[in-house]
């Protein structure tokens, strides 16, 4: 597994994963210390804090091939 991203996310925040046009998000695997939410956009990946009232620590991977 590749990491594409790893950083805490604060409350009412959001991680972006930049598209590269070959993933989808059943190719990503997300670790989470916390409740979040995954959008798919044309150009990225949304990944929103749904805790309500704490950061959480997130780790996004892709499946191995």
């Amino acid at each position: 597994m590749a990491i594409l991203k790893e950083s805490g996310i604060p409350l009412g925040r959001m991680m972006l994963i930049s598209k590269d046009g070959t993933f989808t998000k059943e190719d990503l695997v997300i670790e989470a210390n916390g409740q979040y939410q995954l959008l798919e956009k044309p150009d990225c990946f949304v990944i929103k804090n749904a805790e309500c009232c704490r950061s959480i620590l997130v780790k996004v991977m892709t499946k191995d091939a």
